[in-house]
């Protein structure tokens, strides 16, 4: 009787069991085009750094209806999905999530009519950087991973990241608590959308392929005075003037030609009117470098020259120069060479690999390889059409950049072109099947 009993109750719990496990099968199956409504979705409701709470909330129902495990309070509004299946590697790929202060002029039905609060004033918004393509694809892959379960062992860790824009995300990350509860990734993986691909063609850039940034604040002091009589003062916007010229050799002067380096100006701040001199100035830069090395010894040069210029001009000691680093460095991306070899031969067959050459634009996806210790990957994802392509060739104003009002992506052809790319990658690096 108890036998009988017994067998009753496990033919039930294996019943209930199979009719959840086929309903969350179902769930996750569901429409293919599925990703036609992420993506409209979240181009439409963009956030700015740090604020992508309503982003992080979509996404993490979404993965979490998947059956995907969440870990949440990575960091501003950071997370991670994880879906563990059976022994095997850890494998971690990450999207971004934020937008950008920017007013939309695609003329898409769907197009962001959002606006914020940056800096006190109300500022429309826009995923300029195709960060919107990057979170649906991510979905998507999230879909086909779960499903593809009997394909793979391993774990999958998803990180879905915040103020990516500002440099600052990844940090945040990396310095919650919660990090280290995660599965420690033996590779890690991203795409970037690329403006200048096609749908179809992934672009690979092996070793450094994108700048570490810097963001310095510089205060120029001097003496103020009358403009009639500069002989009495010691003109700060004439140092200022000096010094910008100066600084420009460093690149020129002290770095190998093969080592490239950018020093910008951007911002010169400082007088009230023509005829005072003003007591300081304030310059803004962004300074890009590869090399840790080369990132050294051009904030070593910059302060140097700075000190050196203002004691030549009869500055005491207590007035040189005030050099702020921002707190938006990051590193540069080196993308792992033997990675790259790997996933370009296996994805020859089905993709065109492009290369592409290393660029000054910044990546906080940097700091996930630690100084290079874990081997990672970013991969230039096209996504504009052959039509898009040609139409813009006689376009007056020429190819929408990233962050331009008016980039618009194949989005329909391009999630899922890379859903492929990204797929066939984490199938073919976990290498076992169950």
């Amino acid at each position: 009787m108890i036998n009988r009993f017994l067998t009753a109750i496990l033919l039930l719990i294996f019943f209930i069991s199979n009719i959840q496990a086929q309903k969350s099968t179902n769930d996750v199956e569901g429409n293919n085009d599925k990703y036609i409504d992420w993506y409209e979705h979240l181009h439409q409701n963009p956030e700015l750094s740090t604020q992508e709470f309503a982003t992080s909330n979509y996404l993490k129902n979404v993965v979490n209806s998947m059956g995907y495990t969440i870990i949440d309070s990575l960091g501003y509004y950071s997370f991670a999905a994880v879906l563990q299946n059976g022994s095997g590697p850890v494998l971690l790929y990450r999207t971004d999530m934020d937008a950008l202060p920017i007013k939309e002029e695609t003329g898409w039905p769907i197009a962001s009519s959002k606006s914020s609060i940056k800096e006190g004033v109300s500022t429309p918004i826009m995923h300029a950087c195709g960060h919107d393509i990057h979170m649906s694809t991510w979905l998507n892959v999230a879909k086909e991973m779960y499903l593809s379960k009997n394909k793979w062992s391993g774990t999958l860790v998803l990180v879905a990241q915040s103020a990516e824009e500002l440099g600052k995300g990844a940090k945040g990350i990396f310095n919650s608590k919660n990090w280290n509860t995660l599965p420690k990734p033996a590779i890690q993986l991203a795409f970037h959308s690329n403006a200048n691909l096609e749908v179809g063609q992934l672009g690979f850039c092996d070793g450094y392929a994108m700048a570490a940034v810097d963001m310095m604040n510089i205060t120029i002091y001097g003496k103020g005075g009358h403009g009639a009589e500069p002989q009495k003062t010691i003109d700060p916007i004439l140092l200022s003037a000096q010094f910008i010229t100066a600084i420009q050799t460093i690149v020129s002067r002290n770095l190998s030609p093969n080592d490239p380096a950018v020093i910008t100006v951007g911002a010169i701040n400082g007088g009230t009117v023509g005829n005072i001199i003003p007591n300081e100035v304030m310059l803004k830069l962004t300074i890009r470098t590869y090399s840790a090395e080369s990132r050294d010894l051009v904030l070593r040069r910059i302060k140097t020259i700075g000190d050196q210029l203002a004691l030549a001009a009869g500055l005491e000691a207590n007035r040189l120069p005030k050099y702020d680093l921002l707190d938006m460095s990051i590193p540069s991306v080196f993308n792992s060479v033997s990675l790259g070899n790997s996933l370009k031969e296996h994805l020859s067959n089905s993709f065109s690999i492009v290369p592409v050459s290393p660029t000054m634009i910044g990546e906080d996806f940097g700091i996930y390889s630690k100084q290079n210790t874990i081997p990672s990957y970013l991969i230039w994802l096209g996504v504009l059409s052959s039509v898009q392509l040609k139409n813009y060739q006689n376009d007056p104003l020429g190819i929408p950049s990233l962050h331009s009002a008016r980039f618009a992506p194949d989005y329909k052809n391009a999630i899922p072109a890379g859903t492929r790319a990204m797929v066939n990658s984490l199938l073919y690096l976990f290498k076992t099947k169950k």
